[in-house]
């Protein structure tokens, strides 16, 4: 059967026993032969961030179906681990995010499994940490973090809060396919549940438990802060505006929110794209700040897990890079809990493979050891609970290129919140030292080294796309560039093979004289093949320039 026959077998199934909404949309677009089979030739896959696609109907669409399946499949795995399993639900401001989660809650309800869902609106960190706080078996979030608003999503968490790794989801997934979407499916009134008591709200306590963790853990780097900076602070239509806000707001910075950003909006009619890393997303905010005069601007995702900010320099407003957030965050953690002799012996920093190196030479300065884990914060969650665990290592602070950054021990993934807290630290003890942060950065390139590193991507969709993917990924493994400039191939890292006992994953990483690295691999998440770019030398002028080799030679791949 091809394509066109299976899509069209699925798409009569679902005309049929669909819900009112779904059937309706699907009548509308029936004649539409590309439509139909983009939407029914495969199931949504769980990739880097679990569950995520357009909203629609459809197998390959996020609607009440994909997610009452995905729940049902998550709560046969869970009664299979545990004889009383319990799960904390969350939820971002996005279409359909509140009925995604009352659907799930439904679904865990009637297969006899307690929930906790939140009131309102909910930064991920939030769920993470409230996982580990109620002892619960695993978590949901619905969110599609900083994707287009078409788009929502569904992730799951184990109970120590990480978010769900290969082997635990391979599980999950194996249940799921043993499922139909409409038989087999347990579910109940959500009001029912509330009423029977096996749905709960989580209470309001838990919010202040969070903040009061994360201002203790701060106020210890910094005992002597100082209210000596405006902050002009974004949440983007997302959830961080109440956690964000209360927590600045304790440490005693002044801080100004975007107003037209502060309201939950899922359409996010303010910006392109609600992403802390694209330019787009901070015009507004970069309006308030020169119209406060305000030090430093910050925005954080709908999900509150990523965070991206601005500093004036010189009376402009500069960027930085994840992964240049994520060295001065580590420096200066480092630095701070060495001169109030906190630093331990055993301290630990976890990155992913695609982040900066820089912080290798930082790691050896101050006698801590780095682990590197696959792409996902997922990874870096697991590797922080085995060593807090098994007690060899203690963690100090995890982060990804990608804008996403974990201190402390509360959480098992990445917080926007605490990041928000600690950039504000940072910058209020610079202050003090009459120092910007461009001028610290540079002070520790000066000390360790330039980095550079850049990101590409192509966003590659369909079936088309797909082998598009695929076949890129064969040839830099098969048939890789042996040459960019005046450097040489000194090595192949295919991580498909399973190396550094990391699992196995299809990542691609070439090595040029230790100079220039790339390193590609198909986005869990998206319709997209994505380089990441690295270079290492003397001088600014050295490292743009291999950037820029980097980049012509990614080029010529794509081809």
């Amino acid at each position: 059967m091809d394509l066109k026959e299976i899509s069209y077998k699925k798409l009569n199934i679902w005309l049929e026993k669909s819900d009112k909404m779904l059937k309706k949309e699907l009548e509308e677009i029936k004649d539409n032969e590309d439509e139909i089979i983009d939407r029914f030739f495969k199931d949504l896959e769980f990739g880097t961030g679990g569950l995520r696609g357009k909203i629609g109907a459809g197998t390959n669409r996020i609607n009440i179906h994909t997610i009452s399946k995905a729940t049902q499949g998550f709560a046969n795995y869970l009664k299979s681990i545990c004889r009383f399993p319990s799960v904390v639900i969350a939820y971002d401001t996005r279409k359909f995010s509140f009925e995604f989660a009352k659907a799930a809650a439904s679904v865990l309800a009637a297969n006899n499994i307690n929930v906790y869902i939140f009131k309102e609106v909910t930064a991920t960190p939030i769920l993470s940490f409230a996982v580990r706080q109620l002892k619960a078996t695993g978590g949901i979030v619905i969110t599609a973090s900083h994707n287009p608003p078409q788009y929502n999503g569904y992730k799951i968490y184990t109970s120590d809060g990480t978010q769900a790794v290969p082997h635990i989801a391979e599980k999950v997934i194996e249940e799921i396919k043993k499922l139909d979407y409409f038989e087999g499916i347990k579910t109940m009134k959500f009001e029912d549940g509330l009423e029977e008591g096996i749905i709960n709200w989580v209470s309001d306590e838990l919010f202040d438990d969070y903040i009061d963790t994360l201002e203790s853990f701060l106020r210890s780097l910094e005992p002597s802060l100082e209210n000596n900076l405006k902050i002009v602070y974004t949440p983007l239509h997302g959830t961080g505006l109440k956690p964000v806000k209360e927590l600045l707001g304790r440490l005693g910075f002044e801080t100004i929110i975007v107003e037209k950003q502060a309201v939950p909006d899922s359409n996010f009619s303010t910006v392109k794209v609600p992403n802390p890393e694209e330019k787009d997303a901070f015009k507004l905010a970069i309006e308030a700040a020169k119209q406060n005069d305000a030090d430093l601007i910050m925005a954080t995702d709908p999900d509150s897990d990523r965070l991206g900010i601005y500093a004036k320099e010189n009376g402009e407003y500069i960027t930085f890079t994840g992964n240049q957030i994520g060295v001065m965050l580590a420096h200066f953690i480092l630095t701070r809990l060495q001169a109030l002799n906190m630093l331990p012996d055993n301290g630990l920093i976890v990155k992913t493979i695609v982040t900066t190196d820089m912080i290798k030479p930082i790691i050896k300065e101050f006698n801590v050891s780095l682990e590197e884990t696959l792409t996902g914060f997922k990874f870096i969650g697991e590797k922080i609970e085995y060593y807090t665990e098994n007690g060899q290592k203690k963690f100090i602070f995890g982060f990804e290129e990608s804008y996403g950054y974990l201190a402390n021990d509360h959480a098992r993934d990445k917080d926007a919140v605490i990041a928000a807290g600690l950039v504000s630290v940072l910058f209020s003890h610079l202050q003090k030292e009459n120092k910007s942060l461009k001028k610290y950065l540079n002070e520790l390139y000066e000390r360790y080294g330039y980095y550079l590193e850049e990101n590409v991507s192509y966003t590659l969709e369909g079936i088309k796309g797909m082998q598009k993917i695929n076949d890129t990924m064969e040839k830099l493994r098969n048939e890789p560039p042996v040459k960019i400039g005046e450097y040489n191939l000194i090595e192949t890292i295919d991580y498909k093979k399973g190396i550094n006992n990391l699992p196995k994953s299809n990542v691609v990483e070439l090595n040029y004289d230790n100079k220039i690295k790339i390193i590609g691999r198909p986005s869990g998440t998206e319709p997209k093949i994505k380089f990441y770019l690295m270079a290492k030398g003397e001088n600014l002028n050295e490292v743009e320039s291999l950037i820029k080799m980097a980049k012509d030679a990614v080029n010529l791949i794509m081809e």
